[in-house]
Parts: C-alpha cells; sequence; structure tokens
C-alpha cells in the first residue's frame, strides 16, 4: 500500500513539475514557437503598480512584435553573482547592469551590439555619449536604460522657516546654510549623509572631485589608485569636519539613501543628495509623503576646484551566450523599450494614470537621445508638471558631469571608500590622509594590478 501511494506521489510531483517547467535564458519555447527573451530586474509579483504598467509594456511591444516572448524575473545585477550565473548558463538573455560595469565587456560577458546599433533606424537620435561607459575600442557593449547626475535636494519649507532663500553654491555657503537649518531641539539635521556601506563611498566621490581629487589615473600605460593625494584628503576632511567641528548631520551617520528620504519628507533633514532620476524624488513624494512644492531640486555645491556632479545609471547587455535569434530578438525588446519610454504619447498617459492615482514622476536628467525624440518628451513633460518633476533647475549639471571611476567601481565604494567614510564619521580623532593612502594601496594592490 505504501509502495502504491509513494508511486502516486511520485507521478503527481513530475505531472506539476512539467507545468512549471522554468525556460533557461536563451530556450525557444517549443509549444508557441514565439522566440522567448528573459529579461532581469523586472517587477515583483508584490509591486503591483510596476507589474500593472510592465505588463501593459508588454502587452504594447507584442503589437509590434507578435512572434517574440518577454519574460521576465525580479533578480537584480549583483557583482558577486553575475560571472557565476554567466558561467552557469543561468543569467537572463537581457542583463540590466550599473554604469560601473563596463569592465564586463573585457572578460566576455556582454554581446558585441555596435552593427546592431549602427544599423538601428534611429542611431542618428541615439546620444552618443551615454555609450561611452559601455565601448571598447571603438566598439558598443551597453545600451543606456537611464541616466542620472548627483544633484542637492532641500526641504523649501524649512528653508523659508530659516529665513534662506537660495540653495547654497559653494562649499562655505553649504556649511553655513546647513548650521542655520540645525535644530536639534526639533530633530532637524542641516544635511543627511550617506555614511554606511558602499552608498558612503558613491556619494565620497562628488565631495573629492569638487576639491579637484580624483580615483583612478592612466599614467604611461598604467592605472593607478590616486585617491590619497592631497586633494582627496580634503574631501574627506570636509566630511570629518561637517561632522565633528560643525555638527549639521544626522544623529544616525552609518545610513543609506533608503533610510534618509522618509527623514528628509518628514521635515527631519534640511538638504540631502539625490540622483536625477524618476527614484528619489518621486519616492520621497508617493511613498513617504512629503509636498511635491516642499522640494526644491538644485546643483551640488562647487568646492575649492569648482562643481562637479557624479554620473551614473544603468545599461542594458545582452547575453552573448544566447543564441543569435534571441539576441536579435532582445535588441529589439531593448531599443522598443527606449522609444517608449520617451514616446509623448506614451508619457501624456503616464500623466494622466498619475494624475489619477495621486502619485508624482519624471524624465532623466540625462538625455538618451537626442534631437527630435528627446524634444517632443519634453515639451510633453513640460506641459504636465503638475505631475512630473522638473528637474530644469540642474540642466546646467550637464557641463560638470564626472563619470564613475572606470574600474571596481563597486569593490572600491564597498571595501575601501565606504569603510573609510564610516572611520571619519564615527571616530573624531581620525587621520584622513592616513585612511586614504592606506585604502589607496590595497585597491592598487588587489585590484588595480589586475588592470596593468
Amino acid at each position: 500500500m505504501k509502495k502504491t501511494w509513494l508511486v502516486v506521489l511520485v507521478v503527481l510531483l513530475v505531472a506539476v513539475a512539467a507545468l512549471f517547467v522554468i525556460k533557461k535564458p536563451g530556450e525557444k519555447q517549443a509549444t508557441s514557437g514565439k522566440i522567448v527573451v528573459v529579461v532581469n530586474n523586472g517587477p515583483k509579483e508584490t509591486d503591483t503598480v510596476k507589474l500593472r504598467d510592465f505588463k501593459k509594456k508588454i502587452a504594447r511591444f507584442n503589437e509590434v512584435y507578435p512572434d517574440i516572448e518577454i519574460r521576465w524575473t525580479d533578480r537584480n545585477y549583483s557583482p558577486d553573482s553575475f560571472a557565476t550565473s554567466m558561467a552557469g548558463g543561468t543569467a537572463e538573455d537581457v542583463i540590466s547592469v550599473y554604469a560601473t560595469e563596463g569592465y564586463i565587456a573585457d572578460r566576455g560577458y556582454a554581446l558585441d551590439m555596435t552593427d546592431m546599433i549602427n544599423n538601428w533606424e534611429h542611431r542618428d537620435q541615439l546620444n552618443v555619449e551615454m555609450l561611452q561607459p559601455f565601448t571598447r575600442n571603438g566598439r558598443y557593449y551597453g545600451f543606456p536604460e537611464f541616466g542620472y547626475i548627483m544633484a542637492l535636494a532641500y526641504n523649501k519649507s524649512l528653508f523659508r522657516q530659516a529665513g534662506i532663500s537660495e540653495p547654497p553654491n559653494t562649499w562655505e555657503e553649504f556649511v553655513e546654510v546647513a548650521k542655520k537649518l540645525t535644530n536639534r531641539q526639533k530633530g532637524i539635521a542641516g544635511f543627511g549623509i550617506l555614511g554606511r556601506g558602499a552608498e558612503a563611498g558613491w556619494g565620497f566621490l562628488n565631495w573629492v572631485w569638487q576639491a579637484g581629487g580624483d580615483f583612478q589615473r592612466e599614467e604611461n600605460g598604467q592605472w593607478k589608485a590616486v585617491f590619497h593625494e592631497p586633494e582627496a584628503v580634503k574631501g574627506l576632511e570636509f566630511i570629518r569636519d561637517l561632522r565633528w567641528e560643525h555638527d549639521v548631520l544626522q544623529s544616525n551617520l552609518l545610513v543609506v539613501m533608503e533610510d534618509l528620504m522618509p527623514m528628509f519628507a518628514a521635515g527631519q533633514l534640511g538638504m540631502m543628495m539625490v540622483t536625477g532620476t524618476t527614484y528619489n524624488v518621486p519616492t520621497m513624494i508617493n511613498q513617504f509623503g512629503i509636498n511635491k512644492d516642499d522640494v526644491g531640486i538644485a546643483l551640488l555645491p562647487a568646492g575649492p576646484a569648482g562643481r562637479a556632479n557624479q554620473m551614473g545609471g544603468a545599461y542594458l547587455v545582452i547575453n552573448p551566450n544566447s543564441p543569435k535569434e534571441v539576441q536579435e530578438a532582445a535588441f529589439k525588446w531593448i531599443t522598443w523599450s527606449q522609444l517608449y519610454s520617451w514616446d509623448p504619447e506614451i508619457i501624456k498617459e503616464q500623466a494622466n494614470d498619475l494624475r489619477a492615482e495621486g502619485r508624482v514622476g519624471s524624465l532623466s536628467i540625462l538625455p538618451i537621445f537626442s534631437g527630435e525624440i528627446d524634444q517632443k518628451a519634453r515639451e510633453v513633460m513640460s506641459a504636465n508638471l503638475d505631475v512630473f518633476i522638473d528637474f530644469a533647475d540642474v540642466q546646467e549639471a550637464a557641463k560638470y558631469i564626472r563619470p564613475e571611476p572606470p574600474f571596481f567601481s563597486q569593490q572600491l565604494y564597498s571595501e575601501y571608500l565606504g569603510p573609510v567614510v564610516e572611520e571619519v564619521l564615527t571616530k573624531k580623532n581620525t587621520n584622513p590622509a592616513k585612511l586614504l593612502a592606506d585604502a589607496a594601496k590595497s585597491f592598487q594592490e588587489r585590484f588595480l594590478s589586475q588592470v596593468n
């Protein structure tokens, strides 16, 4: 009797498993005859709004390309697991990766899309500058998904209460404004700093560049870690002084962006860094409830060496191990998706949806397209500023953009710069010069030596 039930159970399990066969990336689905393309970084089942919008987008895509089926995972890119998934054949066909990850092209993990891009009908309106992070020897290995420029968000209501009329333009003004905004009795800090882990290192980039320093530099064909030089040290000393001399930072220092956004929305921070994208500012309004009219956006203040605004974003790469027909279908999805996002009619629909749902959205500061495509999209956005965030005040930041360091940026942020920032924020009597010298030496030996 037990044997009979065991056999029945095995048969049932096999039958159920057959219903839920998951396609491996690059594998054609035999039953439908369609080419199946799997993309990463898709919406989670619990995120009903993103899921609805994504399914609507796929349905529109299938009106144009009925022979392509789009599937997705909600797996985000991770430098730690990416190489393993590529080697094991479990990576998706289209993978959204950070702008810092151009080196994956050097390792053979991204398809050369040069011919596809050059033969694309809208190639003439593609902003070629946006291709640079994934360009190697004149060949293109990634397509821009979105771009951002780091900016300064400030609480207009707190500014008015403190009698401040304009956001700061220089480091000196920044300190004075932050002091005026800080009110410990009311739980208000002048500036909310990214103080933990990789995000602390990522935010640190801007201070170093504004001080005249840098992180990696090529000299005589060799790449060197240079964030121990005096200018970079000035950037770390400035952070130290914000904490220990001026006392204008939030009480809980070891935080990331996800922690700062609700604090800013609750009126506990006068200023913070944000990315000029569809995420930070809309999230503070939609999810955390700050009034749209109370959020100001400005350029980051100029340091001793002038202005510098970090740029970054995400790029879409195609799995080089996927079959050719899947790669071609993947490119259609990538390019169609971008045109969809910048389509004036789609933006009008988004505006109406946002209005009906009481939410706000935005377009990226950095244009992926130029010419008519970009112009018409921004015209529609400008006509719907009741539901779109206007980043016009920081368009000038494009003059001062600095790309992220070219090699091993994620490791640089998480293992070297982040810990150094944490150290100066939590320990008063630190030596910024020594901290950076030790970090630069180790980063050179462990990582840049691989490049050289």
